[in-house]
């Protein structure tokens, strides 16, 4: 799965793309906007884009369960060490302890992405400041071109980037 994300000047061009891009193949669920004034959404199909796709969500959740479930599975086999039943009880001890801190790291981390915005859109704020609305699209590599295409006809001077999307929001619903 691929995403691009690219300014759209206006809402009528906003609602030109989005329409092209449905013709194309791509899901209206997948066309997601950033604006100044989430009302200008309503008319164009466009879904306003969540917390996974606007903040650091994803990676500080990934970072947080790793350093958590390490802290834990460290203090875990420290455990097993120290006590006459340290080895009887000690792989349990490890798996509670490692379960724990990778529970409590992506908690932590969850608290710490929501809060945090998306790097890729900090050069975006000026413009969605001024009206203009930032677009993020997911699709399969196949549609690509052809939606490069469609973005270039309808908004010629749109700077778009494409990186790989391997978080599937669907299933974080």
């Amino acid at each position: 799965m691929k995403q691009i994300i690219f300014l759209v000047p206006s809402a009528e061009q906003a609602r030109t793309v989005t329409e092209g891009l449905i013709a194309l193949g791509v899901a209206e669920e997948d066309l997601h906007a950033v604006a100044q004034d989430p009302a200008l959404l309503k008319n164009s199909r466009l879904h306003q884009a969540t917390d996974v796709e606007t903040t650091e969500l994803e990676t500080d959740l990934d970072w947080g369960m790793v350093a958590g479930g390490s802290l834990g599975l460290l203090a875990g086999l420290s455990v097993v060490g120290g006590g006459p039943a340290g080895f009887i009880a000690g792989g349990g001890v490890v798996f509670i302890s490692s379960l724990a801190g990778i529970g409590l790291g992506g908690w932590l981390g969850v608290l710490i992405g929501i809060q945090t915005p998306r790097g890729e859109l900090d050069k975006y704020r000026n413009a969605i400041a001024q009206g203009q609305l930032l677009m993020i699209v997911e699709l399969t590599a196949e549609v690509l071109p052809p939606a490069f295409s469609l973005i270039r006809e309808n908004c010629p001077q749109a700077l778009i980037e494409v990186s790989d999307h391997h978080f599937d929001r669907r299933l974080a619903a």
